[in-house]
């Protein structure tokens, strides 16, 4: 599966407790994931699978948030409470703030 829209992400983002998310690792000793961990680990069973970028969803993100000026991608959302418009202390918050973004980013594109 290629992750190709903000609406998959959220599918397999939503649901994940906001304690299971860590930054810095694609899983960490406690099996807490970062946002592209999350992503292998629901494509393949396993965090360290897949090909490193979520299957698409990196790509997918550095492209939403350069057309708003933003350099990065959804990683560094997922690691730094410092990126412009997504600085919400708990990682998943941010995650779903970006994620919803890029929602409305993709409905607009399509009109």
């Amino acid at each position: 599966m290629t992750i190709t829209t903000f609406q998959q992400i959220k599918e397999i983002i939503e649901p994940i407790p906001a304690d299971q998310f860590c930054t810095g690792d694609y899983q960490n000793d406690e099996g807490q994931c970062c946002f592209l961990g999350h992503i292998h680990k629901h494509l393949f069973g396993d965090a360290l699978a897949g090909d490193g970028d979520g299957n698409g969803a990196r790509e997918l993100t550095k492209r939403f948030l350069s057309d708003h000026g933003i350099w990065g991608d959804g990683s560094e959302v997922n690691n730094d409470n410092d990126i412009e418009g997504y600085t919400e202390l708990i990682i998943k918050d941010r995650l779903m703030h970006m994620i919803e973004d890029g929602i409305k980013w993709e409905n607009k594109s399509t009109l």
